[in-house]
Formats: structure tokens, C-alpha cells, sequence
């Protein structure tokens, strides 16, 4: 019979290989990196295989390690489940969610929401910390996240919430000085405003994709700020369509190189791939997910309009 040492030993095993990485894991289950590293290595002794090569740098299973992992994550996997549903089953949500998103997301679409879900389940607590990307999303200990640039670790899951048409706008007075570009490479000559860490803008001209490099004149990781700052007169910034045609209305933007098609602007909703997710997170994640499907336009016209 398998020992309680054995089975959590091989319980540690398998949360860091999800997680990628000892630290990650000791932070997911709120414990140090040094008893789960201890916990694998006992397990290793006690199969006398290693299981894992890991140094400063690399965090790779061996074929032993590979094999264990597939028998026994679907075990670990099928007791979260078992164990959601009994929560789930509890009925009262408690606790806390912790969620990151751009700023502009809480202003006008996650505020309300978190608010709505507070007064409806008194005893959950949710905290927003702003970011654009998942990249701290163990370190911050996020239960979910909404970001524009998608997610690579290979413990997290992404699930699309919009999809939105780009365009490039510039206000009057920035062209009238500056002069309109003629051509998608003649941007590299403009004051071009940036609000991601994207290295460069991947445009198409007729049947030409072209690659423009992005050294921002002016760079905040807002897009409500960057495309203020475009109607400023400070340079040319890369907007969602919807909001340009709701600027250029009021006279405020107007589109540049309206027939160079550019990237679609994404956003998705992340969260951790293991099975034990809380049923406080799963029932706003799952209201988050109900309420964008009706409200992505809106969004973009009440967040930058």
C-alpha cells in the first residue's frame, strides 16, 4: 500500500511540473520551494530514478520522470474534480479572487461586475492588480487574469474573450505638422505611440505583409492614455477600429493608411490549468465570460470613446 509520504511527495512531483518549476508550485500551494524540492528528490531516492534534470536554468523531465507524471496527474486531476464538486455542492461562495487586467478593463467593464458578484455572494472578496500580460500570474498568486498579450507558460489556459479590428489614427493637427504617411514603411519616419511590449507591428499593404519595428516616441502600457496622447498631437497609435470611428466623429482622430490592414487586437481570460480552480473563481470566471459575449463593442467605445 502506497504511503501518505509517498502520495504527496508524488503529489509535489506533479504540481511542479504544471507549474514549471519548484518555486512556482511552493507558491500555487502556499508552502516553500525547499519542502517541495526535498519532497522530489525523496521521491527520486525512493524510485531510485531521477525523474527530473533541473539546474538554474532548465526544468525537464526525464523519460522516467514522464512516465510517472502521465500515471499519475490524471489521479491527482480526477481528486480536484471529485473534491470542486463537493465544494461546488457546498452552496455559500467564501473567499478571496484575485484578478489582474489592464486598467482601462476595471474602469468600465470589471469593476461593475466584481461589485454586482460581491453583493450577490457577501462573503467573496476580490482584489484587482493591474497588468496587461500574465507574467506574474504564480508570483502575484492571480486566480484569473485578462490580458492582451497571450499567456506561454504551459500551466496556464487561455480562453479568447474578443476579438477586435485595428486601425491607425493620428489627430489633425500631429499630420498637418508631420505630414501623412504615404505608405506603411514611411511610419518608420513618425512619431509612433506604443501601449504593448510588441516588438514590431505586422501590417499588410495590398498583398505586401510588412514588419514595422516599433521605437516608440512615446510608449505607456495604457491604451486609453496612449490614444489620449494621439489626440494630443503626439504621433500615430494603433486603436481598435471601433473607437477610432466613434473618435473621428467627434473630430478627435482620424484614420491613417485606412487601407493598410492590421493585426486584430485579442484579449483572452487565463487561468491556471490545474483541475482544483475554487467554485467562487469558476462561478465569475464563468460571468465574466456571459457578459463580455454581449458587451465587447460597447466596451471599447465606453474605454476609449
Amino acid at each position: 500500500m502506497i504511503s501518505t509520504k509517498n502520495m504527496t511527495n508524488l503529489y509535489w512531483f506533479c504540481l511542479s511540473v504544471e507549474c514549471g518549476g519548484f518555486a512556482a508550485a511552493s507558491i500555487k500551494a502556499n508552502t516553500s520551494a525547499p519542502t517541495v524540492s526535498r519532497s522530489v528528490a525523496s521521491l527520486e531516492q525512493q524510485l531510485n530514478e531521477k525523474l527530473l534534470h533541473r539546474d538554474s536554468k532548465n526544468f525537464q523531465l526525464t523519460n522516467a520522470g514522464e512516465e510517472i507524471y502521465n500515471k499519475f496527474s490524471g489521479l491527482f486531476s480526477g481528486l480536484d474534480g471529485q473534491w470542486q464538486s463537493l465544494s461546488n455542492a457546498q452552496g455559500e461562495l467564501t473567499g478571496d479572487i484575485h484578478i489582474s487586467c489592464p486598467e482601462p478593463f476595471a474602469d468600465f467593464f470589471l469593476q461593475a461586475l466584481a461589485l454586482e458578484f460581491m453583493a450577490e455572494h457577501p462573503k467573496v472578496n476580490i482584489h484587482v492588480h493591474f497588468a496587461s500580460d500574465a507574467k506574474d500570474f504564480i508570483s502575484e498568486q492571480i486566480d484569473l487574469a485578462i490580458v492582451t498579450l497571450p499567456a506561454t507558460a504551459s500551466h496556464l489556459v487561455q480562453r479568447q474573450l474578443f476579438e477586435t479590428e485595428l486601425a491607425l489614427a493620428a489627430s489633425k493637427s500631429y499630420l498637418t505638422q508631420k505630414g501623412a504617411p504615404g505608405s506603411a514603411k514611411e511610419l518608420l519616419d513618425h512619431n509612433v505611440l506604443a501601449g504593448n511590449n510588441f516588438p514590431y507591428w505586422l501590417l499588410k499593404e495590398g498583398s505586401e505583409p510588412i514588419k514595422i519595428p516599433i521605437k516608440p516616441k512615446y510608449s505607456i502600457n495604457s491604451l486609453r492614455l496612449n490614444i489620449q496622447a494621439a489626440i494630443e498631437g503626439a504621433g500615430i497609435c494603433l486603436m481598435p477600429k471601433v473607437a477610432l470611428e466613434h473618435l473621428a466623429s467627434q473630430n478627435k482622430l482620424v484614420p491613417v493608411l485606412p487601407e493598410v490592414e492590421c493585426p486584430k487586437g485579442t484579449a483572452y481570460l487565463v487561468w491556471t490549468d490545474r483541475k482544483m480552480i475554487a467554485s467562487r473563481v469558476v462561478a465569475f470566471r464563468d460571468l465574466v465570460f456571459s457578459r463580455m459575449n454581449h458587451n465587447a463593442e460597447t466596451l471599447w467605445r465606453n474605454m476609449l470613446g
